[in-house]
């Protein structure tokens, strides 16, 4: 007589729930293996997305837990972190054998230390791109990577979500290599995967649209993109920019495009609940970041047949290939972002050829991502 398979019982730690990747895939886990297994949510009371789960019985909102780390607030971080132990191990009891699943960088280090003092013996983080690089200070850079190195030694297993993070990782941190393996973010795969060539409904047949979807942020470094439409539109009239996101940095952004008269050229649609109404009717899909894992944005644009023009930016080479779905440039040169865009508007041939390329896209589809988690918590 076969055994009965018993539950899984995993809790998922992010600090945040913001409109982001890592906050999509955490969710998207947490609502799925509910279906068949024990999934809880810890995360801090902020956030758009907090709307979704703010009812569920198995979501755990600790309001004072937050995104940023402030050495002024020590004492509140340390009062946090203390009842985050505690959540976790109420929970522990409940379930002798959970494991701990941290998303992003600050909920990545607190989270695994406090499931370590909570007793929990499995800890599991997906890295979304690593919190440290070339274009902050070096004192930065250090603290954080001597945080992620000494967390690395109580880390059962790493989630990369692209190549370039297995490449780094193991470079940086000892037994990465062994300890990790690569699943794909998944995305709203049927939201997303429609043959534009039928689909497109364009509100401006005649304007040649090039859009992202991004936090208004250093990181994202828009300002690039700006400058890039600018050189574009002043060559070809019949182009104009879309934004789909919010942030920090919306007043700079709004007084660079009024000082450069392009408000009736460039749209900033704030944050949307469902991008693909939007995204539908552009052309091409832009993206200017300095630091990144592999955004879902790419990906969804070229479930959308979008042609993608990038910079060579953390594992955005997994999907897309220079001169076939899209264009790779190296970072801040935004002339070269510039003339690819001003092509691409130009010559509708390159435009087809590149939106049609065919690439396999299936391992970011989300029932292939939780088929992927739920055999490494069993292996654990």
């Amino acid at each position: 007589m076969q055994r009965k398979k018993k539950k899984l019982s995993v809790v998922y730690i992010i600090t945040k729930l913001e409109l982001g990747g890592a906050q999509k895939v955490c969710l998207s886990l947490f609502e799925q293996l509910n279906e068949t297994d024990n999934a809880y949510l810890i995360s801090g009371s902020e956030g758009t997305l907090v709307k979704k789960i703010k009812n569920s019985p198995k979501a755990i909102l600790l309001k004072n837990l937050k995104n940023e780390a402030k050495i002024s607030g020590l004492k509140n971080e340390l009062q946090n972190f203390l009842n985050l132990i505690k959540t976790l191990r109420k929970l522990k009891r409940k379930h002798p054998t959970l494991i701990a699943h941290t998303h992003s960088t600050k909920a990545g280090i607190v989270g695994r230390w406090a499931a370590f003092f909570a007793g929990i013996k499995n800890r599991v983080h997906t890295v979304h791109g690593f919190a440290f690089h070339s274009h902050q200070n070096k004192i930065k850079t250090l603290i954080i990577w001597f945080a992620e190195f000494v967390t690395s030694f109580i880390t059962t297993h790493f989630i990369c979500v692209s190549s370039a993070d297995i490449k780094t990782g193991s470079k940086l941190f000892p037994f990465f290599k062994k300890r990790s393996s690569i699943i794909r973010a998944a995305v709203e795969w049927d939201k997303f995967y429609k043959p534009a060539t039928t689909l497109k409904n364009f509100e401006n047949p005649k304007c040649f649209t090039f859009g992202t979807v991004s936090c208004f942020k250093p990181q994202k470094n828009l300002i690039d993109l700006l400058k890039a439409f600018e050189l574009v539109h002043q060559q070809n009239s019949n182009t104009q920019l879309e934004l789909i996101g919010d942030g920090i940095l919306r007043p700079e952004l709004e007084t660079w495009i009024t000082q450069h008269n392009l408000q009736h050229v460039i749209k900033l649609h704030g944050w949307q609940d469902d991008v693909s109404k939007i995204m539908i009717n552009w052309n091409t899909f832009v993206l200017s970041s300095l630091w990144e894992g592999l955004p879902c944005a790419v990906v969804e644009a070229r479930l959308m047949k979008l042609p993608v023009i990038s910079y060579k930016t953390g594992g955005i080479h997994d999907v897309i290939e220079h001169n076939q779905n899209g264009y790779l440039f190296e970072q801040k040169q935004w002339v070269e972002l510039a003339k690819a865009m001003l092509q691409l508007s130009q010559d509708n041939v390159l435009k087809n050829k590149m939106q049609n390329y065919k690439e396999d896209l299936s391992s970011f589809h989300d029932v292939n991502m939780l088929k992927q988690h739920k055999n490494l918590y069993e292996k654990l």
